[in-house]
């Protein structure tokens, strides 16, 4: 798949750029309202067919695009390269190898939680009557989906939401339309005919997919475009899971495997270039340790490539935009005049919106590096007097979705993991379980209260619904005309439950009673 670019000449001001040189994409359109009300139109028409399929069946349509995708993958990798720079590795790792993994995990977590199941019903209580519940599809869902995986980062939304019998309306970022829309391409061609379709735009379009009539909606960004969105929804009476970014920590005890520790910490602060939700940007490192961890983590960022060698390789990608190269400067520049000292990189590299790897060292609460979501290759070491420091100062953040312990003592790990107020802990690693179905991807604090993953995540897809089944013919003894043998009956049953039993003995009695009372009332003549 060629990415159309324009000559610097034909650039307009406001083109999408390529992070990697800075030459213009071609733009894609935007959706006009009634072309977002038409794509949730389609979307419900397909999902009435689509529901009524089982399970299996939309995971083995589901397993073909998947492979499809696997066949593919050079188109993807491509895409997210002219859009957001990612190297191939992390093109390749990140962004095209996991459908299929993906789509045979949440088959079977959809398989095990939304079949129907029988409910308990006490048969002395509920005579006669049987009970299941069931979870069905909620209808069409929306996905307000971010630009920093933009294939990857469908599956936990598009893939369950499909699963579930639902259809599905995309809108995903203007910064990266072309690769998520290529996902959604593909699994369009497998599927029934409207049942999935991307719309395009900013959040105008945004708003627009929540005002068509959407039964759900998933959403990860920022915080005030989370926050606005939440709203709306709120007011439209229907659900919505928000992921409003993060600022992860990890912390590093004195007892750390110091070459794992530095290795883990330098793969997830620089992922994406640091463009990660779950990526760390904040290091709190024991005092004990702090010069050693500094110094050694300065030597390995500093033989990193950030920028593009002459076949093209490089370890650390650019920032996808400029407005994310711009916010990475001056949170550098605030730290730095806040006395934060520089270990390494610390300044662009001179090339496209590329930043060379920046370690900070002595940074504090003060700085923006450590108050607020970087979002890139950055990271903040904050020297703390011990775990317990360090523990106060993560559960103090703005943002709780995840955190990791660096120790070989992992009795310790766990019992500092119970304090951390997030909603991901990692001992020895970070992140990586993002990625895994099963497993619950939520936070605290300003990163929301919505769930990604595992059957925690089911109820933005599914509503439960009950269906119970009376077998008897006969007349319950709760039911009008009510009278004194009623009172009587509900009183001895009140105290029978504190086991105050002197009057059970009556309980026959009042049965019969009741029933005669009621079968009279009601029955007329001609009745069998």
């Amino acid at each position: 798949m060629r990415i159309e670019t324009l000559s610097p000449v034909a650039q307009a001001a406001d083109a999408p750029l390529c992070p990697m040189d800075l030459s213009a994409l071609r733009e894609v359109a935007p959706s006009s309202p009634e072309q977002v009300a038409a794509a949730v139109r389609r979307a419900r028409r397909a999902q009435d067919a689509w529901r009524a399929t089982s399970i299996s069946a939309r995971a083995e349509l589901l397993r073909a695009a998947a492979k499809e995708m696997l066949a593919r993958r050079h188109e993807v990798m491509e895409l997210v390269r002219a859009e957001l720079g990612k190297p191939d590795a992390e093109a390749l790792f990140n962004e095209a190898l996991g459908p299929l993994d993906a789509v045979n995990a949440w088959a079977s977590l959809v398989q095990k939680h939304c079949d129907p199941h029988k409910v308990s019903l006490n048969p002395v209580a509920f005579p006669g009557k049987s009970a299941s519940v069931e979870r069905v599809a909620r209808g069409v869902i929306g996905v307000i989906a971010p630009w920093n995986f933009p294939a990857a980062g469908l599956y936990r939304s598009v893939f369950p939401a499909l699963l579930t019998g639902n259809g599905v309306v995309l809108k995903p970022s203007e910064r990266a339309p072309r690769s998520s829309a290529w996902l959604i391409e593909v699994l369009a061609s497998k599927l029934p005919d409207g049942l999935v379709g991307a719309v395009h735009g900013d959040g105008r379009v945004g708003q627009s997919l929540l005002d068509a009539g959407i039964d759900a909606c998933v959403f990860t960004g920022s915080v005030a475009a989370g926050r606005a969105v939440r709203v709306r929804c709120a007011e439209l009476g229907i659900p919505c899971s928000a992921e409003m970014g993060g600022n992860d920590a990890a912390i590093v005890l004195e007892d750390c495997a110091m070459p794992r520790t530095v290795a883990g910490i330098t793969a997830w602060a620089l992922n994406n270039a640091g463009q990660a939700c779950g990526g760390v940007e904040v290091a709190y490192v024991d005092q004990a340790i702090a010069d050693a961890f500094v110094a050694r983590l300065g030597r390995a960022w500093s033989r990193l490539r950030a920028a593009p060698g002459r076949r093209g390789e490089t370890d650390v990608g650019p920032l996808s935009n400029r407005a994310q190269f711009e916010k990475v400067q001056a949170h550098v520049a605030d730290a730095v005049a806040k006395g934060a000292k520089v270990v390494c990189g610390g300044a662009p590299t001179g090339v496209g919106y590329y930043f060379a790897p920046t370690v900070l060292d002595r940074c504090t609460d003060a700085m923006d590096v450590v108050r607020e979501e970087t979002f890139g290759p950055v990271l903040a070491v904050v020297r703390v007097e011990g775990a317990a420091d360090a523990v106060a100062r993560v559960n103090a953040g703005r943002y709780g979705l995840g955190a990791s312990i660096w120790t070989r003592d992992l009795d310790r790990a766990k019992r500092l993991a119970e304090r951390l107020d997030v909603g991901v802990v990692t001992v020895n690693n970070h992140a990586f379980t993002g990625a895994i179905p099963s497993l619950p991807w939520s936070g605290t604090r300003d990163t929301g209260f919505g769930v990604a993953n595992s059957e925690h995540s089911l109820s933005t897809f599914v509503r439960p619904k009950a269906v119970v089944i009376d077998r008897g013919e006969g007349m319950e003894i709760y039911w009008p005309p009510y009278d004194r043998a009623l009172l009587e009956l509900g009183d001895i049953l009140s105290d029978a439950q504190r086991a105050v039993l002197g009057r059970a003995w009556k309980l026959p009695l009042l049965l019969r009673e009741r029933a005669r009372a009621v079968t009279g009332f009601f029955r007329e003549e001609g009745d069998r």
